[in-house]
């Protein structure tokens, strides 16, 4: 380990070996710069190591590499010994950071700095008392522009995306950071360099107008390279390759907009507007036996698909599928693990829809799965078809369609690229936006990598609220995505756009006859969200803060009125809306504030620390809450007021010379968005505050991290209106899932979503669970509640991942648990050199599964996401921990509301829920025939309590052993040796 700083210099004169064919800004010296820390807070946290490398273009002219002392006083966690591979040891024999930061900054000199996240590291070495003053450029942001839809813009994935060699395992040490950004850097240059002109004038207009964008200097360099190009002799034709990295960022030949080198005519050409489906007159059967055969081992299928196998339950699926549709049946079916429900039931779906000319939707609740019906099993099962009925693949048609929020808003995109005073986030994705509709055919922002900080950006470009928006210029993504949804057979769809559909009158979805909702035991849940409301103190103060302020929507849509009106009436009502922004929005936020006060104070002031409560009509009658009713009243004058000074904007805009109006269009679809906004607003606090429904459950919650409070409104029961508004039109409807079943019966699944007089199916799994999974039940372990209980199960835990060689998850229901847990398993694990990953910590879930994935002596500790979706395959992982029964938090409001319909809430409610959890969380480990594993069920309950056998008797029929904590790693390493 490095005692002192290495500082190499490769090439001493380093002015005299320019590379030639290096145009700027590659032409001059850059140092690109990395540090390593004990944290994500410069304020708290300490620099570990730092390092930088010199180079001009591909040359590289210098290194600087040291280790840094924190201090005895700081600590270095576990994460970061393990993320980094520096340990205690090491730093205490490095430098502290002042005795290496003069060679650091005379290192630098005034060559400008890049850096991945740069403002990360200028941020920690400004706090640790050194500021770089040269000009910055940041890989991340040319990556977020240049390389907008790459899957990740982590360095390691802006790496491959380039082809620049990266090795995972050397990753997170300074000095190979600060190199691979250097080539990721040279590359994205030379991108950027062989970008359309009028683009990147575009982009630096972008840049300039965000004020403290690190591309600002970049473009300029570019740009004089450029010009410098222009004015050079031509010295026997030499000239640098076109760059053709990126499809479509060439020239294009009638460029439409400012000369932006956006290609209008394309785009419009790539947003297909196919006819829609014609249903013919009288209704052909599907043939079930035909459809049956082909998923023989002599059909199609076996054709299209290696390793295909037969299977009965397939086969009975897709006759029962196929029954449902031709009678205009229900049907709910449970398939298990490896039954391969989705081609079950899209055989039948697609058979009938090309035989009718027909629509049918298929409903997710998973992106993933989303993801594998259009990406996988469709073209399977259109191949197969093809084989079978040669042309069948040109007759069926299918799409993805999503909510108005997935799609970008052409006209809001123009309207953000071109105002004043973009924050970073908004340039970065009006900039990588403007590259990408050069090769979209879909608007779809899953093209894109949206991260959490882009969404609020992206939420201002969205089709979401947006009106008119076929009137932009002939492009509007969203008509785009319903038309080719109505001329498609088959249109995949998530529970929120289905439920969403319900409330906006199916004014979002192609007429259809037919629906399919798989992973429908989240039907409930989901509609539950859509049909319900919230109201975040924190989102309406936002939105109140951007209505008015000095670039509000009111004074823009005001100044723009102003410029072309000067009629009496216009300017009493610009007037108006002065007084509106100056006055009356500053005192509405005040009454906000103290409207959420009041309800979080009548709500949690008698609850005892929690986070949450429900506000019923004894909350109702307490004295405070005649507080909520006066401030509410207040409230709602001035919101009445807030609509008729957007309303008349909107209407006086509507009467102004479009063209003597600046970004009329997205001015327009603002103020349609707010005033839509705002009437939403005022009907849900006036339902929450004063006007409490019978049939909807209330609540308060406040977030223990934010400090932000929240108001909930969400339906009773969900069945009935599911019923009313959704299976009661349609001819046939099929619920199914791998989990349905809760004590040996659907009956719960059906009186929760109001899903009756339908056929049942349960059919069991291929999988043989009797050789290949074991469930464990320690008898010795304490109840749940028991003080001693999280040590208990921290050394069961560990048990029977020493016994696995890691290759262990334990599922969790609550932090608390968890984080008791691992304090209990730390030491145990740095001893034997396991890798402890729980979650709530530095890690996100994405890093612990990939970890776990990288290192097999790994034990995953996870709670919430990990019971559900996650995909381990293989010997990844053998041991599944339940450290206790999944029971719903008896004071949670919408549980604790809806337990109280009930004569017996437990037996009737709460078990079936808890049921249907642990089967999800049990069906992690075996993910196909050749799985091997045990699941390890440590809550005493389940073999104590009469209800516990309830649980075991739902679970898959796998073999069965009792035993005692300390034995528990011997029943283990006998059934994984088997």
């Amino acid at each position: 380990m490095t005692l002192n700083p290495k500082i190499r210099s490769s090439n001493p004169d380093i002015h005299s070996n320019m590379t030639s064919l290096e145009t700027p800004p590659l032409d001059e010296i850059w140092v690109a710069l990395d540090v390593e820390t004990t944290g994500i807070d410069p304020e708290s946290d300490r620099i570990i190591e730092v390092a930088a490398v010199k180079f001009r273009g591909e040359e590289t002219h210098g290194e600087f590499q040291s280790l840094v002392n924190p201090g005895v006083e700081v600590e270095v966690s576990e994460f970061i010994e393990g993320f980094t591979g520096i340990t205690r040891r090491d730093l205490d024999a490095a430098p502290s950071f002042p005795d290496i930061a003069d060679d650091l900054l005379a290192f630098i000199g005034s060559s400008p700095v890049v850096g991945h996240s740069v403002g990360f590291d200028l941020g920690f070495l400004r706090s640790h008392g050194l500021s770089i003053t040269s000009p910055v450029s940041d890989v991340y942001d040319l990556a977020r522009v240049f390389l907008p839809d790459a899957r990740s813009h982590r360095l390691g994935r802006i790496a491959a995306e380039l082809g620049v060699h990266f090795v995972e395992s050397e990753a997170h040490r300074a000095l190979y950071d600060a190199e691979v950004t250097r080539r990721v850097f040279v590359e994205l240059v030379r991108i950027a360099a062989g970008a359309d002109a009028g683009v990147l004038r575009q982009i630096e207009s972008i840049a300039s107008r965000s004020h403290s964008s690190p591309l600002t200097y970049l473009l300029r360099r570019i740009a004089e390279g450029r010009a410098a190009e222009r004015a050079a002799p031509d010295i026997g034709g030499i000239s640098e390759p076109k760059r053709t990295y990126m499809s479509g960022i060439s020239k294009p030949k009638r460029p439409e907009i400012d000369g932006g080198g956006l290609d209008l005519a394309r785009l419009r050409s790539r947003l297909r507007y196919p006819q829609a489906l014609e249903a013919n007159a009288e209704e052909e059967k599907i043939d079930i036996d035909a459809a049956a055969e082909l998923l023989e081992d002599d059909g199609p299928f076996a054709r299209a698909l290696p390793g295909f196998e037969r299977r009965p339950e397939q086969i009975e699926m897709t006759r029962s599928v196929a029954k449902a549709i031709n009678d205009g049946q229900r049907l709910i079916v449970e398939a298990g693990t490896g039954v391969g429900k989705s081609l079950a039931y899209l055989l039948p779906a697609a058979l009938h829809a090309a035989l009718n000319g027909r629509r049918v939707v298929i409903s997710t609740n998973t992106i993933n799965l989303q993801e594998q019906i259009i990406g996988k099993d469709i073209p399977t099962l259109l191949a197969a078809l093809e084989d079978a009925h040669r042309g069948s693949e040109g007759e069926i048609r299918y799409a993805l369609l999503k909510g108005r929020a997935n799609y970008l808003c052409f006209k809001r995109w123009m309207s953000v690229k071109n105002s004043d005073g973009l924050s970073d986030e908004d340039a970065r994705l009006a900039s990588g936006v403007l590259l990408w509709l050069d090769r979209t055919s879909t608007g779809d922002k899953s093209e894109l990598n949206i991260g959490r900080r882009s969404l609020a950006s992206w939420n201002r470009i969205s089709a979401q609220g947006a009106l008119d928006c076929t009137r932009s210029m002939g492009v509007c993504f969203l008509r785009a995505a319903r038309t080719r949804a109505a001329a498609s057979h088959l249109v995949v769809v998530n529970h929120a756009l289905l439920l969403t559909d319900l409330v906006m009158d199916g004014s979002l979805l192609p007429e259809y006859d037919a629906l399919i909702i798989d992973e429908a035991h989240h039907l409930e849940s989901e509609a539950t969200r859509q049909l319900g409301f919230e109201i975040s103190q924190s989102a309406v103060g936002d939105r109140l803060q951007g209505l008015g302020g000095e670039r509000g929507l009111l004074p823009r849509a005001a100044a723009a009125i102003g410029r072309t009106s000067a009629s009496a009436q216009d300017r009493k009502m610009l007037d108006r809306v002065a007084e509106m922004a100056s006055g009356t929005l500053p005192y509405l936020r005040e009454s906000m504030t103290a409207l959420f006060g009041f309800a979080e104070e009548s709500a949690l002031g008698e609850a005892s620390g929690q986070s949450q409560a429900r506000v019923t009509n004894g909350t109702r009658g307490q004295p405070r809450w005649s507080d909520v009713e006066t401030v509410w009243e207040t409230i709602d004058h001035a919101l009445a007021d807030l609509q008729d000074t957007l309303g008349s904007l909107a209407s006086a805009l509507g009467d102004t010379d479009t063209d003597d109006v600046d970004d009329h269009g997205g001015l327009s679809m603002e103020l349609g968005d707010s005033l839509q906004e705002t009437a939403k607003l005022r009907q849900n606090l006036s339902e929450f505050a004063v006007h409490p429904r019978e049939d909807v459950v209330y609540w308060v919650e406040k977030s223990a991290r934010s400090g932000d409070t929240t108001q909930f409104g969400a339906p009773l029961h969900v069945g009935e209106q599911l019923e009313t508004l959704l299976y009661s039109r349609k001819r046939s409807v099929v619920m199914t899932s791998a989990t349905l079943a809760a004590n040996g019966t659907l009956d719960h699944i059906q009186e929760r979503t109001g899903f009756h007089d339908a056929e049942r199916k349960l059919l069991g799994s291929p999988f043989d669970y009797k050789t290949s999974t074991l469930v464990c039940t320690p008898n010795d372990m304490p109840e749940p509640s028991a003080p001693n209980y999280a040590e208990r199960a921290a050394r069961a835990i560990g048990e029977a991942a020493a016994a696995a060689g890691g290759r262990t998850m334990a599922l969790f229901t609550s932090y608390a648990a968890l984080r008791d847990t691992a304090e209990s398993m730390k030491e145990w694990t740095r001893e034997r050199g396991i890798d402890l990953l729980a979650q709530g910590g530095e890690a996100s879930p994405y890093q612990m599964i990939r970890r776990f994935l990288d290192n097999p002596n790994s034990i995953i500790l996870g709670t919430a996401s990990f019971w559900e979706g996650v995909d381990l395959p293989g010997d990844s992982l053998q041991v599944l921990v339940v450290t206790r029964l999944p029971f719903n938090v008896p004071t949670e409001p919408v549980f604790e509301a809806r337990s109280e319909l009930y004569d017996n809430p437990f037996m009737e409610y709460a078990l079936p829920q808890a049921i249907l959890r642990l089967r999800q969380g049990f069906g992690r480990l075996i993910r196909s025939k050749t799985d091997r594993g045990v699941v390890v069920i440590l809550d005493q309950r389940v073999i104590s309590r009469r209800y516990g056998a309830l649980f075991l008797q739902s679970l898959p029929p796998a073999s069965r052993k009792t035993c005692k904590v300390d034995r528990l790693g011997g029943e283990v390493k006998r059934w994984l040796d088997r």
